[in-house]
């Protein structure tokens, strides 16, 4: 099996007079390679790569046909020394410290995917280059490749730069948790208070979402610590998982609350109208204080939203306000003027709470399940594979599932099969290496093999069992046999008839 790169672009010049503008392309390792090599043999001068001190440059091997070129695609010179790969191939009796070396060149750009980027993808640049084209298709698409092409090219320094952007971000992301924090919890003790005060139904919804905001911050602490509380034999992966389990039975709690609300509605609705009270001006007004400190806090945290603990806490904010301002609105109103309202409105907020979060939990169990990365993240997984060394002739297979929040990454790489156990080794742990740096990764696992002519399904027991589909049946064959089965059952029920007389 050949890997393949989820590759969004033109392809080269020769693919873009074969091919419809904008359509998706699937290289393959093989494809890429062929495709570099015979650009590279044109114009070897122009392409040079800044490794630290060794320059690395793509020399044809003299002498050679195209799958050697091909296959001796890079090349190293050190100390103005231009040593061919093929020639600097690993034999088997090479001496163990120099021939443990990982070939690893940390390349901004070894299949120069950056030449597809396109720096304007507006609607307006769209129409110029493509009238006949959908302008908000094209922009859309092109936004999607220049993503595309951004995680390949910064996989290689993306752990360093997470850690490099959490020191440098880490107070202002700090401030944004825990003025969140506060504020929700200041938020519920002025919604009780003032569903208390009020009898207001919509304010006690209200007050309900914001004791589990704080429930589900409190739920989350927990799990995260027992998850990064160490246990190496107990539990030799850790306990990572452990915080989905907390939030399904976070939701399961936010459910029972939720029907809880539509039970008491109802009831209040089957009551019917009650004595009108004296509106309470000091409640209101202090939720709706809260509820603006809620919008500010909300726009703080949209400024920081690319990072995972700010998001949750934008969202968070941006239901409350719409939730907190529907049952301030609904509370008045149905005081005011029409009675019902109120309890319509702590209905609409329970049938709020109750889809998002049955919605959640739904969510967080495919993740438990093992559920897979998108095809985005499995392409980006192909390409570090390809580049990683140059031995590595092909990518076999490439997975990702979901382990939890995080995934578990399975890759297969063909070597030579000439190569030393010690260099195979070497390479497949830096590999497995650099793929647990990733953000979203939590282990990996990388298995070495020397071809890709066997069938995959053998390498691990079979997870299903194989079932002989049935040949699907007409209409007609259908009604056929049930015409006959019906006959079947009236012979049978009349010869017992005959027997029992």
């Amino acid at each position: 099996m050949v890997a393949h790169i989820g590759f969004l672009g033109k392809g080269s010049s020769n693919r873009e007079s074969q091919g419809k503008e904008g359509k998706e392309e699937l290289l393959s390792a093989s494809e890429i390679k062929r495709g570099w090599a015979q650009r590279r043999r044109d114009d070897v001068s122009v392409d040079v790569w800044d490794a630290g001190d060794d320059i690395i440059t793509p020399v044809p091997a003299s002498g050679t046909d195209d799958k050697a070129v091909t296959e001796g695609l890079f090349t190293s010179t050190t100390n103005d020394t231009a040593v061919d790969k093929q020639d600097a191939r690993v034999s088997s009796n090479t001496d163990g410290a120099d021939a443990s070396t990982v070939d690893t060149f940390y390349r901004p750009d070894p299949y120069d995917f950056g030449r597809h980027r396109r720096d304007n993808v507006s609607k307006k640049q769209m129409k110029i280059e493509h009238p006949k084209g959908n302008k908000r298709k094209l922009s859309k698409f092109y936004t999607r490749q220049n993503e595309l092409i951004d995680q390949f090219l910064g996989a290689e320094d993306e752990e360093r730069q997470q850690v490099d952007e959490d020191a440098r971000m880490g107070p202002k992301i700090k401030f944004a948790v825990n003025a969140s924090f506060t504020v929700n919890f200041c938020l519920f003790v002025i919604q009780l208070y003032a569903a208390v005060s009020t009898g207001s139904l919509s304010l006690f919804a209200t007050a309900a979402d914001a004791f589990m905001d704080l429930v589900s911050s409190f739920v989350m602490l927990i799990t995260s610590r027992l998850a990064a509380r160490p246990s190496v034999y107990k539990y030799p992966v850790g306990r990572t998982r452990i915080e989905t389990i907390g939030i399904i039975l976070f939701c399961a709690l936010m459910t029972t609350v939720a029907i809880q609300l539509l039970v008491e509605s109802g009831r209040a609705l089957g009551e019917g109208k009650r004595a009108s009270e004296e509106l309470h001006i000091i409640p209101i007004v202090i939720v709706g204080v809260a509820i603006f400190a809620k919008g500010s806090l909300m726009l703080y945290c949209f400024a920081y939203r690319k990072y995972p603990s700010v998001h949750v806490f934008f969202i968070d904010h941006r239901n409350d306000i719409v939730v907190n301002s529907f049952g301030l609105i609904m509370s008045v109103v149905g005081d005011r003027f029409v009675w019902y309202l109120d309890p319509i409105g702590a209905m609409c907020i329970a049938l709020l709470i109750l889809f998002s979060w049955v919605a959640n939990a739904f969510e967080q169990v495919w993740l438990l399940v093992g559920k897979s990365a998108p095809r985005d993240f499995l392409a980006k997984l192909t390409y570090m594979s390809m580049t990683h060394d140059t031995r590595i002739l092909k990518v076999d297979t490439c997975r990702a599932y979901h382990a939890g929040q995080k995934y578990y990454v399975e890759i297969d790489i063909v070597m030579d099969e000439a190569t030393p156990l010690k260099i195979s080794h070497d390479v497949a742990q830096e590999l497995q290496r650099k793929v647990e740096g990733l953000g979203d990764v939590e282990r990996a696992f990388v298995h070495v093999d020397y071809e890709d002519q066997h069938n995959i399904q053998t390498e691990h027991k079979a997870l299903y069992e194989k079932v002989e589909k049935k040949p699907k049946r007409t209409l007609k064959e259908i009604l056929l046999r049930t015409k006959k089965d019906t006959s079947k059952v009236v012979e049978t029920e009349i010869s017992s008839g005959r027997n029992s007389s």
